[in-house]
């Protein structure tokens, strides 16, 4: 790999792993102030998805579940970027931590489209793209740092 190109992947990699890190461990930060504050889930939350068929499970242990995945995603981001994989070679955890936060994005996009929000339901589509190309590219990275095809 020549070096522009290594300099480029490097950075690549160092962007997204700090795109995520910041987004998942804001958002759970986020939504932990919340539980504490209101001791389960929000009223918002609440108004959102009580009328729908997800109301018809406790809202609390959903909301906390989504403030727990964004916390582990966070907690991947935050190995990935500890651990040097934006430095080049395999980035497993950083890979481990996309498809995570690929199924993430689903689960909001249906949670969207249950209470339907459909321009929430889009954005939650579009970060999806957005995030399976970063898991492409990351992924091509690694193939052609260990030679595979």
């Amino acid at each position: 790999m020549f070096q522009n190109e290594r300099i480029m992947m490097v950075l690549m990699r160092l962007a997204v792993t700090l795109l995520f890190l910041i987004t998942f461990l804001l958002a759970g930060i986020e939504k932990w102030i919340d539980v504490s504050r209101e001791s389960g889930a929000p009223g918002w939350f609440i108004d959102q998805f009580g009328e729908t068929i997800l109301g018809r499970l406790p809202l609390g242990p959903q909301y906390i579940g989504i403030a727990f995945f964004e916390t582990i995603l966070a907690v991947g981001a935050v190995i990935s970027l500890f651990a040097c994989e934006w430095l080049g070679g395999r980035a497993p955890i950083l890979k481990w931590t996309l498809v995570g936060v690929l199924f993430l994005f689903i689960a909001l996009g249906f949670g969207s489209r249950i209470a339907g929000d459909y321009a929430a339901a889009a954005d939650q589509f579009m970060y999806f793209i957005g995030t399976l190309i970063a898991l492409v590219v990351i992924d091509r990275d690694d193939r052609i740092e260990s030679g595979a095809k």
